[in-house]
């Protein structure tokens, strides 16, 4: 007779099914040896590892079966014919009909009582058997045996004649068997059929002996289960219930979880479950095989279950988009089978393997729980993510629910409406910095308010258009293999540091205004790439790609408009050489920030519109130069440009002034040596415009017809700077900013621009001083008051003139001529020297131009030196004659009538005065009848620098801590 020898020794030990997250079969008991769990062998992994999985070949002998319980109670082969590995429907070690075909455990231990599953498949024709006996004397032996008219073996107390016993052979199925601990009683049974017997512990075998020469068990055993204490009535229903799913819904009397059958979408893997049976007992925290973990249920009652399995065996957890919802959606769910109402649950997952890649910053993970598997119609929970699990409470299910975890990693534009941005009708807004924009292929859509997201894709065939002085703000990368239409001041800002990533076989569009007129340049720089350049040939108006000729004149007439290509031009060369200028074809390639010349279209329009097409410009540009050069360059990027922050972040570079070129709208000569017009100048301190035409003005208004730069450079805007020292000039999008020309913070510099009105926060002491020649011409200088200013001359506050012009009023400042001046503080006692160049001889007119916080006593004058006149500009304009020559002695500024420098005038004779370089002594010599009762000496701008009492006829004066420059 053969034996069939299941056999298990166990340490009987007490523990609660409650107290931490369940991971054992349907989440009964735990797999780290701590729990009653103390036997657990799956078919479906022989080494015990569900990472690797790593089992033989079909057919292979099984030498180690290894235990999943964590208790290393590993069944070994010691027969001379082990058991084959078997893949069919379900993995199994198959136990053949010969004899010594058995498995022993590695060790051995005491089994008292508790609650014992096998799941098998018995297939030779009908003959079983199934013992449980003493290995030394073999005094007790249970045996089953089916369809041969032999039922039970009488002879050792077995009495059993249950048909329904009979049918898992030739099927899968469960025999499931009790003992109560601290009793001789041990409940054998399937289904509801049991009996009773006595048993005393025994070693375990597996497998078949061949007793008595016969050979008649041949089964695949699936899997091993064993409790070291007996498992209560909820209990068991979970783990037959787990069983029954994961090897194709074997029936079993409480079959509760309904989601493992092909009409339900065979949800048979990790089957775990929680509930209270009708006798009271109850089991409320679960995970089992899988990463789902559920418990305290709020309502729990006799009868009320929840299950729930999952759709993928072993999967492997990625996120992807949800084509429905426009979500990151897990690629695997659930499903729950519901009894009755336990109320709400708390549902946790350990992610710990999923690649959230940082997505989902500012959107929680979430669960999402549907009647419908597209989760069309989802209940959504935000989970709490701390380490490596993500936990949602107050969870609601119904019976059929599935489940699964997704974020929000996108809005979406899908040509109907928008998904998941936080603006009205779940458009973008500017609080979605953290999602990515996405406008799916074929969809046309329209931006109408800012918005900030982390990244934008616009797919092929796609169009999103943003809206008049919209901003559309990116942390991150643009992909665009569509269309980004930004319309009137519309701009586009990217904040990240990294080097760019912008990408696509699509366009981004962007316009800026040019001047019309025939004669005049406009300095351009292009705020989009093709391939990493731009070329001036891509330029287009609103009818498409401009024509060029080699005439002097622009064609309006032609549709689209003809260009001269005569008037191409850009510079890096040494300052003031004519011939630095470099003339450029339509097809050169011009690198982001490098600025270029273009002349007007000759359109009878106000203004020329152009639209700049291509992949935009992004991230860091850099550009080695040489010192002493001037250098055209221009704002690279399809937003306002930061003058400010561009200055700082090339102080040590420039000398931190910015220049941009005006025509005067009335030119009307190609010839150089008509041109009329000059340059605006913006530094840290403040802007000046440009020369300008007061012509049919009111005299001495002061007002011009173009615009004073900003802090704020505009799009497309071309403007020069002066190199002081050999280095790398860098643009980047720390100086991209949101600024427009219609609220004139920003200038765009062509003729006809209004002056500007922009009142940005700025509480520092500022004068323009307004300078009108007899033509009519304003030239504008500037005074400023700044704590990082000193009396000498600093780069980025002070301003070095820049124009030609044949009549000009400056500042003197160490024999340098300033067109604005910075001082540290605002001092009435000041005297600030004026420099003249007049080429025309007239009336000149004198005036303030514009003041900003002096303070309300102060009074501005012009002082005349030569004819010790005062005018006072405050209330009114000087208006003088001056003659042709250059004057550096004859004006200057002053805040007080009396002139601070004024002393009475004493005849010294022939005193005279020596420096010492070497010494830096300063010695007043020869004085014949007076002691010097009191020495002070003043610098250019009329501070009071030393002042001493002496009283003797040779006085030395140590200077040695002056600065270079000219005192009184």
């Amino acid at each position: 007779m053969k034996n069939i020898l299941p056999f298990f020794f166990f340490i009987i030990s007490f523990y609660s099914f409650n107290s931490h997250a369940q991971t054992g079969p349907g989440g009964v008991g735990t797999n780290d040896g701590s729990s009653p769990l103390q036997l657990w062998l799956r078919a479906d992994d022989l080494d015990a590892d569900e990472l690797t999985n790593d089992n033989p070949s079909n057919g292979a002998s099984v030498s180690t079966w290894n235990d999943f319980s964590g208790n290393g109670n590993n069944f070994i082969s010691t027969g001379s014919n082990p058991p084959t590995y078997n893949t069919g429907t379900f993995n199994s070690v198959d136990f053949l009909a010969t004899s010594n075909n058995v498995m022993t455990p590695n060790s051995f231990q005491t089994f008292a009582g508790g609650t014992i599953f096998f799941t098998l498949n018995g297939s030779d024709g009908g003959k079983f058997s199934n013992t449980l006996f003493n290995d030394s004397s073999r005094s007790l032996r249970l045996e089953q045996y089916f369809n041969t008219g032999r039922i039970g073996y009488t002879r050792y107390g077995i009495q059993d004649h249950t048909s329904s016993l009979s049918s898992i052979f030739n099927s899968d199925g469960i025999l499931s068997y009790d003992k109560q601990t601290g009793s001789n009683n041990i409940t054998i049974g399937r289904n509801n059929t049991s009996t009773s017997l006595n048993i005393s512990g025994s070693p375990l075998f597996i497998g078949t002996l061949g007793r008595n020469g016969v050979d008649e068990a041949n089964y695949d055993m699936y899997e091993v289960i064993v409790y070291n204490s007996r498992l209560n009535t909820a209990q068991r229903i979970i783990v037959e219930n787990y069983l029954s799913a994961k090897y194709g819904s074997i029936n079993i009397l409480n079959d509760l979880y309904s989601q493992d059958n092909s009409g339900n979408g065979n949800f048979d893997h990790d089957v775990a479950g929680i509930g209270q049976a009708t006798d009271g007992t109850n089991h409320t925290d679960s995970r089992g095989t899988g990463i789902v973990r559920i418990n305290t249920p709020s309502a729990l009652s006799n009868g009320d279950f929840l299950f729930w399995g999952e759709e993928t065996k072993d999967p492997t957890y990625v996120f992807s988009n949800d084509p429905v919802n426009y979500t990151e959606q897990l690629s695997s769910k659930w499903r729950v089978s519901k009894v009755n109402d336990l109320g709400t649950v708390t549902v946790a997952f350990d992610i710990t393997g999923m690649d959230l890649s940082g997505k989902q910053s500012c959107q929680p993970l979430q669960l999402v729980v549907d009647n419908h598997s597209d989760f069309s119609s989802p209940t959504v929970y935000d989970l709490t993510v701390v380490g490596t699990t993500a936990t949602a409470t107050g969870v609601s299910f119904t019976d059929g629910d599935y489940f699964t975890l997704r974020y929000l990693d996108q809005i979406v534009w899908n040509g109907t409406s928008f998904f998941h941005g936080s603006g009205t009708a779940n458009a973008p807004d500017d609080t979605d910095e953290c999602l990515k924009f996405t406008v799916k292929s074929g969809a046309t859509g329209t931006l109408t308010f800012d918005a900030h997201v982390r990244e934008i894709e616009v797919e092929s065939g796609g169009t999103i258009t943003v809206s008049d002085g919209i901003l559309l703000e990116v942390e991150d990368q643009v992909n665009i293999n569509g269309v980004v239409d930004l319309l009137g001041e519309a701009q586009l800002i990217q904040n990240h540091t990294s080097a760019t990533s912008n990408s696509g076989m699509g366009e981004l569009r962007i316009r800026q205004q040019g001047t019309v007129n025939l004669h005049n340049y406009n300095y351009w720089s292009a705020p989009v790439n093709r391939s990493g350049s731009w070329q001036i040939g891509y330029l287009e108006d609103a009818n498409g790609v401009i024509n060029y000729t080699t005439a002097f004149d622009a064609n309006p007439a032609t549709s689209p408009i003809t260009l001269s290509n005569h008037w191409l031009y850009d510079f890096n060369a040494v300052s003031g050489e004519y011939a630095g200028w470099n003339s450029l074809s339509t097809t050169d390639n011009i690198t982001p920030g490098r600025g270029y010349t273009m002349k007007g279209s000759g359109v009878t329009a106000t203004e020329q519109e152009y639209i700049f097409k291509g992949i935009p410009n992004d991230g860091n540009y850099s550009y080695t130069v040489v010192a002493n050069n001037d250098f055209l360059i221009g704002n690279p990027y399809p937003s306002a440009l930061d003058a400010d922050q561009f200055i700082n972040d090339n102080l040590s570079i420039i000398d931190g002034t910015l220049h941009f070129w005006e025509h005067f709208s009335s030119n009307n000569s190609h010839n150089l040596a008509d041109y009329q017009g000059g340059y605006a100048t913006y530094n840290l301190m403040m802007g000046l415009p440009a020369i300008a035409d007061d012509s049919g003005l009111t005299s001495g208004s002061g007002t011009s017809s173009k615009g004073t730069p900003t802090g704020n450079i505009a799009v497309g805007q071309g403007f020069f700077v002066t190199i002081d020292t050999a280095g790398s000039l860098v643009f980047n999008n720390g100086q991209r900013t949101f600024a427009k020309e219609s609220l004139n913070e920003t200038v765009y510099y062509r003729n006809g621009q209004p002056e500007n009105t922009a009142t940005a926060i700025d509480d520092r002491t500022k004068i323009w001083f307004s300078f009108k020649e007899p033509a009519d011409h304003v030239r504008v200088i500037g005074l400023g008051y700044d704590t990082n200013a000193t009396l000498d001359y600093d780069k980025g506050y002070d301003a070095k003139t820049y124009d030609d012009q044949r009549n000009e009023l400056y500042w003197i400042l160490n024999d340098e001529e300033l067109s604005i001046l910075a001082l540290p503080q605002f001092d009435t006692t000041q005297e600030l020297p004026l420099g003249i160049k007049i080429a025309d001889a007239g009336l000149y007119n004198f005036s303030i131009d514009e003041m900003e916080n002096v303070p309300s006593d102060a009074t501005v004058y012009l002082k005349d030196i030569r004819n010790d006149t005062y005018y006072n500009l405050s209330t009114s304009d000087a208006t003088i004659w001056l003659d042709t020559g250059v004057d550096h002695m004859r004006f200057s500024i002053v805040f007080q009538e009396s002139s601070t420098l004024a002393v009475d005038e004493e005849f010294l004779g022939d005193v005279f005065l020596v420096y010492d370089e070497v010494l830096n002594l300063l010695t007043i010599k020869n004085l014949q009848k007076n002691e010097i009762k009191q020495l002070s000496i003043y610098n250019t701008i009329g501070q009071l620098i030393l002042d001493k009492n002496k009283k003797n006829n040779s006085l030395q004066i140590d200077i040695g801590e002056f600065q270079n420059g000219v005192y009184f």
